[in-house]
Protein backbone atom coordinates (compact mmCIF):
# COMPACT_ATOMS: atom_id res chain seq x y z
CA UNK A 1 0.00 0.00 0.00
CA UNK A 2 1.28 3.53 -0.43
CA UNK A 3 2.01 6.05 2.10
CA UNK A 4 3.62 9.26 1.37
CA UNK A 5 6.70 9.93 4.14
CA UNK A 6 5.60 12.14 6.19
CA UNK A 7 7.12 14.03 9.51
CA UNK A 8 4.78 15.04 12.29
CA UNK A 9 5.81 16.90 15.58
CA UNK A 10 5.48 14.50 18.93
CA UNK A 11 4.01 16.27 22.29
CA UNK A 12 8.42 17.04 23.46
CA UNK A 13 8.49 19.49 20.05
CA UNK A 14 10.83 16.95 18.74
CA UNK A 15 10.33 15.86 14.77
CA UNK A 16 8.85 12.34 13.72
CA UNK A 17 9.25 10.77 10.42
CA UNK A 18 7.06 8.33 9.05
CA UNK A 19 8.23 6.56 6.40
CA UNK A 20 7.74 2.75 4.51
CA UNK A 21 10.65 0.18 4.91
CA UNK A 22 12.81 -0.29 2.41
CA UNK A 23 15.24 -3.54 1.73
CA UNK A 24 18.37 -1.34 3.17
CA UNK A 25 16.28 -1.69 6.77
CA UNK A 26 15.99 -5.33 7.10
CA UNK A 27 18.99 -5.44 9.43
CA UNK A 28 18.26 -2.75 11.64
CA UNK A 29 14.79 -3.83 11.56
CA UNK A 30 15.98 -7.23 13.10
CA UNK A 31 18.07 -5.37 15.54
CA UNK A 32 15.22 -3.81 16.53
CA UNK A 33 13.00 -6.82 16.79
CA UNK A 34 15.62 -8.41 18.92
CA UNK A 35 15.59 -5.73 21.10
CA UNK A 36 12.47 -4.75 21.83
CA UNK A 37 11.81 -8.30 22.90
CA UNK A 38 14.33 -8.40 25.08
CA UNK A 39 13.10 -4.91 26.80
CA UNK A 40 9.18 -5.64 27.62
CA UNK A 41 6.96 -8.94 28.56
CA UNK A 42 5.03 -8.02 26.25
CA UNK A 43 5.95 -8.81 22.94
CA UNK A 44 5.10 -12.09 21.23
CA UNK A 45 7.99 -13.72 21.22
CA UNK A 46 11.82 -13.63 23.30
CA UNK A 47 14.36 -11.87 22.34
CA UNK A 48 16.45 -15.78 20.82
CA UNK A 49 13.35 -16.42 18.74
CA UNK A 50 14.21 -13.81 16.39
CA UNK A 51 16.03 -16.49 14.13
CA UNK A 52 14.61 -14.30 10.65
CA UNK A 53 17.69 -13.93 8.18
CA UNK A 54 18.28 -10.57 6.48
CA UNK A 55 17.11 -12.23 3.14
CA UNK A 56 13.90 -13.54 5.07
CA UNK A 57 13.53 -9.95 6.22
CA UNK A 58 13.76 -8.14 3.09
CA UNK A 59 11.46 -10.62 1.28
CA UNK A 60 9.07 -9.42 3.87
CA UNK A 61 9.80 -5.91 3.54
CA UNK A 62 8.98 -6.36 -0.23
CA UNK A 63 5.76 -8.64 0.48
CA UNK A 64 4.48 -5.89 2.79
CA UNK A 65 5.46 -2.51 0.06
CA UNK A 66 3.33 -4.75 -2.70
CA UNK A 67 0.32 -5.20 -0.67
CA UNK A 68 -2.43 -3.22 -1.42
CA UNK A 69 -4.35 -4.40 1.42
CA UNK A 70 -1.62 -4.01 3.91
CA UNK A 71 0.56 -0.83 5.31
CA UNK A 72 3.59 -1.24 7.83
CA UNK A 73 5.25 2.63 9.29
CA UNK A 74 8.37 2.76 10.71
CA UNK A 75 9.39 5.76 12.72
CA UNK A 76 12.52 8.20 13.61
CA UNK A 77 12.77 10.49 15.96
CA UNK A 78 15.54 13.33 15.35
CA UNK A 79 16.87 10.81 12.65
CA UNK A 80 16.72 7.37 15.53
CA UNK A 81 14.76 4.70 14.63
CA UNK A 82 12.09 4.49 17.28
CA UNK A 83 9.86 1.50 16.53
CA UNK A 84 6.97 0.29 13.57
CA UNK A 85 3.52 -0.11 13.55
CA UNK A 86 1.43 -1.94 10.68
CA UNK A 87 -1.80 -3.57 9.79
CA UNK A 88 -2.83 -6.39 7.58
CA UNK A 89 -6.07 -8.64 6.41
CA UNK A 90 -7.76 -10.85 8.98
CA UNK A 91 -8.46 -13.15 6.89
CA UNK A 92 -8.62 -14.14 3.09
CA UNK A 93 -12.01 -15.17 2.89
CA UNK A 94 -15.34 -13.85 1.86
CA UNK A 95 -16.73 -13.17 5.54
CA UNK A 96 -13.65 -11.54 7.13
CA UNK A 97 -12.45 -9.14 3.89
CA UNK A 98 -13.72 -6.20 6.09
CA UNK A 99 -11.19 -6.74 9.03
CA UNK A 100 -7.82 -5.57 9.46
CA UNK A 101 -5.29 -6.64 12.15
CA UNK A 102 -2.91 -4.53 13.53
CA UNK A 103 0.38 -4.01 15.77
CA UNK A 104 3.08 -1.64 17.06
CA UNK A 105 6.07 -1.84 19.09
CA UNK A 106 8.76 0.99 19.98
CA UNK A 107 12.08 0.69 21.54
CA UNK A 108 11.51 2.06 25.46
CA UNK A 109 13.52 5.33 25.12
CA UNK A 110 10.68 6.31 22.80
CA UNK A 111 7.75 5.41 25.00
CA UNK A 112 4.92 8.05 26.09
CA UNK A 113 6.53 10.73 23.72
CA UNK A 114 3.40 10.46 21.25
CA UNK A 115 5.49 8.21 18.45
CA UNK A 116 2.89 5.29 18.85
CA UNK A 117 0.07 8.11 19.30
CA UNK A 118 1.16 9.09 15.55
CA UNK A 119 2.14 5.96 14.04
CA UNK A 120 -0.93 4.13 14.72
CA UNK A 121 -3.14 7.25 13.57
CA UNK A 122 -1.52 6.89 10.37
CA UNK A 123 -2.42 2.97 10.40
CA UNK A 124 -5.96 3.57 11.45
CA UNK A 125 -6.15 6.41 9.01
CA UNK A 126 -4.81 4.28 5.56
CA UNK A 127 -6.77 1.46 6.68
CA UNK A 128 -10.38 3.15 6.75
CA UNK A 129 -9.01 4.25 3.21
CA UNK A 130 -8.04 1.12 2.26
CA UNK A 131 -11.98 0.12 2.92
CA UNK A 132 -11.44 -1.82 6.21
CA UNK A 133 -14.47 -1.53 8.34
CA UNK A 134 -12.98 -3.09 11.68
CA UNK A 135 -9.52 -3.11 13.11
CA UNK A 136 -8.38 -5.43 15.94
CA UNK A 137 -5.60 -6.12 18.17
CA UNK A 138 -4.73 -8.44 21.11
CA UNK A 139 -2.63 -7.14 24.28
CA UNK A 140 -1.24 -8.41 27.38
CA UNK A 141 -3.50 -6.96 29.79
CA UNK A 142 -0.72 -5.70 31.77
CA UNK A 143 0.45 -3.35 29.61
CA UNK A 144 -1.44 -0.20 30.80
CA UNK A 145 0.18 2.35 28.51
CA UNK A 146 -0.29 0.55 25.65
CA UNK A 147 -4.30 0.32 26.36
CA UNK A 148 -4.52 3.56 27.25
CA UNK A 149 -2.83 4.48 24.00
CA UNK A 150 -5.67 2.14 22.08
CA UNK A 151 -8.70 3.73 24.44
CA UNK A 152 -7.23 7.08 23.39
CA UNK A 153 -7.36 5.73 19.65
CA UNK A 154 -11.04 4.60 20.19
CA UNK A 155 -10.11 0.54 20.20
CA UNK A 156 -12.54 -1.00 22.72
CA UNK A 157 -12.13 -4.17 24.89
CA UNK A 158 -14.73 -7.19 23.56
CA UNK A 159 -12.82 -9.62 25.54
CA UNK A 160 -10.40 -11.73 27.25
CA UNK A 161 -8.08 -14.21 26.12
CA UNK A 162 -6.92 -15.99 29.49
CA UNK A 163 -3.60 -17.41 29.73
CA UNK A 164 -2.33 -16.64 26.23
CA UNK A 165 1.28 -16.14 26.19
CA UNK A 166 3.63 -18.51 28.78
CA UNK A 167 6.60 -17.11 29.95
CA UNK A 168 10.35 -18.95 30.55
CA UNK A 169 9.38 -19.29 34.26
CA UNK A 170 6.12 -20.66 34.43
CA UNK A 171 3.58 -17.93 34.97
CA UNK A 172 0.78 -17.01 32.29
CA UNK A 173 -0.32 -13.32 31.01
CA UNK A 174 -3.47 -12.74 29.66
CA UNK A 175 -4.99 -10.87 26.54
CA UNK A 176 -7.63 -8.19 25.58
CA UNK A 177 -8.87 -8.54 22.87
CA UNK A 178 -9.96 -4.71 21.16
CA UNK A 179 -11.33 -3.76 18.44
CA UNK A 180 -11.84 -0.54 16.50
CA UNK A 181 -14.86 0.63 14.28
CA UNK A 182 -13.39 2.23 11.37
CA UNK A 183 -17.04 3.11 9.51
Amino acid sequence: MDFLTKTVTLKNGRQCLLRHPEEPDAEMLLHYLRTTSGETPYMVREADEVRTSIAEEIEFIRKKREDPGALMLLAFVDGSFAGSCSFAPAGAGNRTRHRCTASISLYRDFWGMGVGTALLGEIVSAAKAAGYEQMELTVVSANAPAIGLYQKLGFETTGTIPRAFKYRDGSYADFLFMVKNLV
